[in-house]
């Protein structure tokens, strides 16, 4: 088990910043092409602080849902890089700025496996996470690509939990 450190809570501010946690962690396991527990553990014991942490955002009980995210999106990588390989045209999973990549990785993983975030709150956050973190033209991009596996799985029907 993944233990991250890393701050969990009920409330959008709590969960954005649990986003954009598991975006850093994820981030830096695709950098180095490595998704192993001693990577996430390592960025988590040398990078994050709960003491960095607003009051607001900092652990309540049980499992972090930054760490549920990265244990989530590595767990299924294979399976959301289908879906994003799916909903992108024109553009492979590989080629995407690997920031965009594990905004959209995370999305994914929400609207596919999270059946307590709407769709349409994790394409949001998306969005809100890439005019932080990545280039001008991302969100647009990842809005589009996001929106493309929101109209597939309602198509499909699918819920691969």
């Amino acid at each position: 088990m993944l233990t991250t450190g890393l701050a969990d809570g009920t409330g959008m501010k709590s969960r954005r910043a649990c986003r954009e946690a598991a975006l850093q962690v994820l981030y830096q396991c695709d950098i180095l092409a490595d998704f192993s527990d001693e990577r996430v553990n390592f960025f988590s014991n040398h990078f994050s602080t709960q003491s960095d942490l607003e009051e607001d955002e900092r652990p309540v009980a049980g499992e972090s849902y930054s760490a549920a995210l990265i244990q989530g999106v590595i767990k299924h990588i294979d399976y959301l890089d289908n879906m994003i390989g799916l909903a992108s045209t024109n553009w492979s999973v590989s080629r995407m700025a690997c920031i965009d990549r594990n905004i959209i990785r995370i999305a994914t993983y929400e609207i596919h496996f999270s059946a307590d975030v709407p769709p349409k709150v994790s394409l949001n956050e998306a969005i809100e996470i890439a005019k932080k973190f990545s280039a001008d033209d991302s969100p647009k991009f990842i809005n589009g690509v996001l929106d493309k596996i929101v109209s597939l799985k309602t198509e499909s029907g699918a819920s691969n939990k």
